[in-house]
């Protein structure tokens, strides 16, 4: 998948001279290595990878990747999405077109490795996020007024949010772009990937009650989904336990021979969503108290 990543990122039409792509490999025990010495050897681009000796988490392996980087505009991008060939372009746009703001594009899932392209963005593709990093670009020069990810938020989960908060009150517009695509790659669900899927949404779990403790707001009690709205959403989301994740699998290939690839995404969502929910509303009682970033 990583080579995949690598590919796009070098065929893009922006020229190859204008642009570097950074690699922090967060301790892997897999061919990363290999993987980013070939891209290294074959890429257009210049591609630096740079190895962790001990795990650090996402928020870590980002700061490492910025402290590296050389130019004045960071565009983040996950391993695991595939940029459309006007992606770089279209977000250093943006930041020619403004001197203060956060560049957004869209993240479209897509099932295919080999035209992943090919696919159309659909209502479930949409977000009105002010930053992610699935698909975000920001200024050096903003980086540095409100400060680097929180490494408190290990070993991920929530650490984009909270460097969204600092942007947005340094007074940054958001600018979205449609062009500035990337295209999300979702493996077919099986047991395997399933337990994965929901391991990481228990460690989401732990890392909301940190990021409450830094943002007691209302407005983050909702992004944490800590009401009984949400609550009420999910269980219609799972047809009222109907879909669980002993059976979602068989739930989604339903769908997807109904020709409603959709409607998967939805009840897959729902139970994963629903494992998050359990250990947010189980660890209540565990809420951390840490330091506010500033202080």
């Amino acid at each position: 998948m990583l080579a995949r990543c690598l590919r796009y990122l070098s065929d893009q039409t922006l020229a190859p001279e204008r642009y570097e792509v950074l690699v922090v490999d967060d301790a892997s025990t897999d061919e990363t290595r290999a993987v980013l010495a070939d891209a290294a050897r074959t890429a257009r681009c210049a591609v630096r990878g740079f190895r962790l000796d001990s795990r650090k988490g996402v928020p870590g392996a980002r700061n490492h990747a910025i402290g590296e980087a050389r130019g004045s505009v960071i565009v983040f991008v996950d391993s695991d999405n595939l940029a459309a060939p006007s992606f770089l372009e279209a977000h250093l746009a943006i930041h020619e077109a403004h001197g203060r703001a956060v560049g957004r594009g869209p993240v479209i899932q897509t099932r295919s490795l080999d035209e992943p392209f090919a696919v159309r963005g659909g209502l479930l593709d949409l977000s009105t996020a002010y930053f992610d990093t699935d698909n975000a670009s920001v200024r050096r020069e903003h980086l540095e007024k409100v400060g680097p990810f929180d490494e408190v938020f290990y070993p991920y989960g929530w650490e984009g949010l909270d460097l969204g908060f600092r942007l947005r009150a340094l007074g940054l517009r958001r600018v979205y772009r449609r062009d500035a695509a990337l295209y999300h790659y979702q493996e077919p669900v099986s047991p395997g990937s399933l337990s994965g899927l929901l391991t990481k949404e228990e460690e989401r779990a732990r890392t909301a009650w940190v990021f409450y403790a830094k943002h007691p707001t209302l407005e983050a009690r909702l992004a944490l989904q800590f009401t009984p709205f949400h609550l009420a959403l999910n269980a219609a989301q799972r047809l009222f336990g109907l879909v669980h994740p002993g059976n979602v699998e068989t739930w989604v290939r339903r769908a997807d021979r109904a020709g409603l690839p959709g409607l998967g995404r939805l009840l897959l969502s729902g139970v994963l969503n629903a494992r998050y929910l359990a250990h947010l509303h189980a660890n209540v009682q565990k809420r951390p108290r840490v330091h506010v970033h500033g202080e």
